[in-house]
């Protein structure tokens, strides 16, 4: 009699080469080049190429620096959404791209080259080192992209500056050429006087700052004065007073170009004797305006605006009038409601300018100093200017006050200096010909967006669009192929010119723009439109880098199996005015219609305080980095638990939360995988055969998988991931622990135990299938230990399937009602601590409905509760819950040294320490060693 045997051996234990610790920085590159290898993504492309194309079009990063947690969460949403695609039988053929050309990669290389001012160096050798930095950051960022799992055509990307890229840009300019949407014209656009270029409004950035706050008397002269005073006196109280109107302003720079003061034309004005002399301001703001000199004032006269229309003073120092004028932008919030007007330097002021025929002043060169046009102040850099001119204004009598001001200021996006407002002759998109602006409003009703609010964004950033600053006066870039007469100075932008030019930079690419003799590019007896004259010069001047972007729909879609429009975009919220604007109205402009079917906004990646991330201020986090501490596939989870739509955060903290819920999902895979051992072809079972809780787990998977795609489905990647952890748990905390005795206790081929692995493998094989969009990595090197059987029909998991629509029948929501209450009663189970699990048995009475669900199970309730016996009765309970009683009490008999749970024992003489089942599966073992 063998009284102390060590009944481990006997037991089917956990087995599997899978490993427990993840080691993701080491493991993922080695999974990388397996994915590359075996062809993964292009062999599945290829099988899915017959149902049908789903593209996804990459918004182009710029290809200057290392990729930040920002670009990760971006470019992984997006992979996540092609593989989605992929797994769901459809040809999603995914091209990323890189934009490189424009002002980031053009200061780049200037940094790396140390050289500060761009016209240091000839243009076609700053283009080669512009082109040689671009390629190394596009290397750079291309491997690190693939790093993070993602699935693409990465060896063949779309780049703009490809010659076919460039000759489509071109093109684009000779269609809206013709069309007449592209016009030359002087306005006051936004200009950067650090890098010496126009700028538009989307590369505009608005940080705070702090400005001097003026407040200027403009003098009438003694003849403007009684013709004010006409409009204005209530009596003769003033009548030999000096009369100003006191203006506002945080730009003092701006002084020396101004030529009007505007009204607003229903406000009411107030003309106010303060001391010995009289001011004129809006009567709303008087109080404020004359601070402690309110109080002795006394308002003496009084007109609205529209009244003093086309009157004048004297400007404080330039020896000129300012006329006053009529503007509706002018407000009763700040100033004085008497806004000081330089039409070259802003956008309303220009308009306001250009209405009156005032005469448009720019006294400011390219790198933002005075010229000889601002007199006393030539030469100045302008913001040094601004306590000189102040200084001057205090010695001559024209400063009424003076301070500080803290505010929102536009800086350029690239070198986060402040911008100006300055009036030059530039190439411009008409916003309105051709009802442009209303087709794009109306183009945007066929567009889904993600959040909803999303549209009413997009219509904003279309309607109030300024017109489209396309020139550039740098050098990295498409150039604009125009010609400037050499006898008149008219600039022509011409659609055969550029025809011609497109069919070149094709060829050789746009540096031909630099080095060709214009006679290449001038058409069969072309002449000058305004004089007549044939000769010419090339302008030099490049394409806004925002055009070039939004004509990506135009380069990579429509050709090589990828659809025009696409079905999906996902870029971060600023795109709204960046990315999806301009390919918006490129599209709208060329072919009548969006360049997408759905446009979907991620946050931005901000700190674990809250505080912005940002990789040009040097506080963003780089992906690179963080992959190689935390593995990617921590990352992409913390990608997918995040609501992505709004801002999110990041930082270790953070990850080490998303970390627990990562090993709690790599556990679960362990546990089924090291479950599967000795499970072949010849004896997986049936589902329709299988024991009643393995064919439940089975419908409870087809559910996961079938709301998690859904949620897959409606970008709701954040709900799908709450799906995956829900799943998880459920598993874990009914099925997983049911199935512990069955699996480790049963003989090896006992039929209860093959239920139980086919069971397993369908939930397991199934879950792999759903977290491979998210845990690629994971998911794949899981599938890699899956029983070879399974992988001789399927290499990889993404050669798996979504496999949503079978096995639902008329049971299936009574099933899953049943799952749920499994997982109460087990819950109640494990809630007490003593008698606990198997030291337990069960007197359950339930009611009648409930107990024909119950009693189906079989022995498999007993299993599913982790109690050793288990009585189950029926009677209808008092509070309609379906259970009438639930009593836990001690198990009969004793514990069983080798399943643990509570049987009589000595059945067998030679195992007295184990049950009866226990004991005929070793003597079995016994029997065949």
């Amino acid at each position: 009699m063998t009284d102390a045997m060590d009944y481990r051996s006997t037991l089917n234990l956990p087995k599997t080469g899978f490993p427990m610790k993840a080691d993701l920085p080491t493991r993922e590159p080695q999974r990388v080049e397996w994915w590359r290898e075996h062809g993964t993504y292009e062999r599945r492309l290829e099988r899915n190429a017959p149902n049908g194309a789903w593209i996804l079009h990459d918004g182009p990063p710029y290809a200057n620096g290392d990729l930040h947690m920002g670009h990760f969460l971006n470019m992984v949403l997006k992979d996540v959404f092609v593989k989605i695609a992929l797994l769901d039988g459809k040809y999603a053929k995914f091209v990323p791209g890189w934009d490189m050309h424009g002002l980031p990669i053009e200061f780049e290389t200037l940094k790396h080259l140390g050289i500060k001012d761009f016209h240091a160096i000839d243009p076609l050798e700053l283009r080669a080192q512009c082109k040689q930095r671009a390629l190394f950051w596009l290397d750079r960022q291309r491997d690190q992209r693939v790093r993070m799992g993602n699935f693409g055509l990465f060896d063949s990307p779309y780049r703009t500056i490809d010659p076919s890229f460039e000759a489509t840009i071109v093109n684009a300019l000779a269609d809206l050429a013709e069309r007449q949407q592209i016009y030359k014209g002087l306005r006051s656009t936004l200009w950067c006087v650090h890098d010496e270029t126009a700028l538009a409004e989307a590369e505009i950035e608005y940080e705070q700052r702090v400005s001097p706050s003026i407040y200027v008397r403009f003098t009438a002269d003694e003849e403007q004065a009684r013709r004010i005073r006409d409009v204005m006196l209530h009596s003769e109280s003033g009548e030999e007073l000096p009369l100003s109107f006191l203006i506002w302003t945080t730009t003092p720079w701006t002084l020396p170009a101004n030529a009007a003061i505007a009204l607003r034309p229903d406000a009411a004005y107030g003309l106010y004797r303060v001391g010995d002399e009289t001011v004129i301001v809006a009567e709303a703001l008087a109080e404020r305006t004359l601070g402690e000199r309110y109080a002795g004032a006394t308002e003496i006269g009084r007109a609205r605006g529209e009244d003093l229309d086309d009157l004048a003073v004297r400007h404080p120092f330039m020896d000129r009038d300012s006329v006053v004028v009529l503007a509706e932008y002018v407000d009763l919030e700040t100033g004085t409601g008497v806004v000081h007007t330089a039409p070259g330097h802003g956008a309303d002021d220009f308009d306001t300018g250009m209405k009156y025929g005032l005469p448009i002043l720019n006294p400011v060169d390219a790198a933002g100093r005075f010229t000889a046009e601002a007199g006393p102040y030539a030469g100045m850099r302008i913001f040094d200017a601004n306590a000189r001119i102040i200084e001057d204004l205090r010695a001559s009598g024209a400063l009424w006050s003076g301070g500080e001001y803290e505010h929102s200021y536009p800086h350029c996006w690239r070198c986060h200096n402040p911008v100006i407002f300055r009036a030059t002759a530039q190439w411009f998109l008409a916003m309105d010909q051709n009802l442009l602006r209303q087709h794009a409003v109306d183009a945007i009703a066929a567009v889904d967006y993600t959040p909803e609010w999303g549209r009413t964004r997009q219509e904003q950033m279309i309607e109030t669009h300024p017109e489209w600053c396309l020139s550039r006066q740098r050098t990295w870039g498409t150039p604009i192929p125009s010609l400037v007469c050499v006898a008149c100075g008219e600039a022509v932008l011409d659609p055969r010119v550029a025809r011609i030019a497109a069919k070149r930079f094709g060829e050789a690419g746009a540096d031909a723009w630099w080095s060709d003799p214009v006679e290449r590019y001038l058409p069969s007896g072309f002449v000058c439109p305004k004089c007549g004259d044939t000769r010419f010069e090339k302008e030099k001047n490049i394409v806004d880098i925002w055009f070039e972007s939004g004509l990506t729909h135009l380069a990579v879609l429509g050709r090589d199996g990828m659809p025009w429009p696409s079905d999906l975009v996902v870029e971060g919220g600023d795109q709204f005015r960046g990315w999806f604007r301009s390919s918006l109205i490129t599209a709208v402009a060329l072919k009548g219609r969006a360049p997408y079917r759905h446009v979907m906004k991620n946050g931005w990646v901000n700190d674990e305080q809250g505080r912005p991330m940002s990789k040009s201020r040097g506080t963003g986090i780089d992906a690179r980095d963080a992959m190689a501490r935390w593995g990617a596939d921590v990352l992409r989870l913390w990608a997918a638990s995040v609501e992505p739509i709004d801002d999110v955060r990041f930082g270790p903290n953070v990850i080490d939360q998303v970390g627990r819920v990562y090993r709690n999902v790599r556990n679960r895979l362990r546990f089924m995988l090291s479950n599967l051992d000795g499970l072949d072809a010849s004896n997986v079972v049936a589902r329709d055969v299988m024991e009643p809780l393995d064919r439940l787990a089975c419908v409870v998977t087809d559910a996961f998988v079938a709301r998690t795609k859904a949620a897959y489905d409606r970008c709701e990647i954040h709900d799908a991931y709450l799906q995956i952890v829900e799943f998880e748990s459920a598993m874990s905390g009914l099925y997983f622990d049911a199935l512990k005795d069955p699996l480790y206790s049963r003989a090896a081929a006992d039929s209860r135990r093959r239920s139980a692995q086919s069971g397993l493998l369908y939930v397991l094989t199934r879950f792999l299938t759903v977290l491979a969009p998210v845990l690629s990595f994971t998911a794949e090197e899981a599938w890699q230990f899956l029983p070879p059987f399974v992988r001789e029909q399927a290499q990889s998991v993404f050669d798996s399937a979504f496999d949503v629509h079978r096995h639902r029948d008329g049971a299936f929501d009574g099933d899953l009602a049943l799952w749920q209450q499994l997982r109460s009663l087990r819950a109640r189970v494990a809630a007490i601590s003593s008698p606990r699990d198997f030291e337990a048995q069960l007197r359950l009475t339930v009611s009648p409905t409930l107990y024909k669900r119950l009693h189906a199970l079989g022995d498999n309730l007993r299993e599913a509760l982790v109690v050793s016996q288990l009585s189950l009765q029926q009677a209808e309970p008092v509070d309609g819950s379906g259970v009438a009683t639930f009593e836990l009490l001690p198990a009969d008999g004793a514990k069983c040294a080798r399943c643990w749970k509570y049987r009589e024992l000595g059945t067998d003489a030679d195992h007295p320490a184990i049950c009866a089942d226990c004991a005929r599966v070793v003597r079995e073992l016994q029997r065949t060693v």
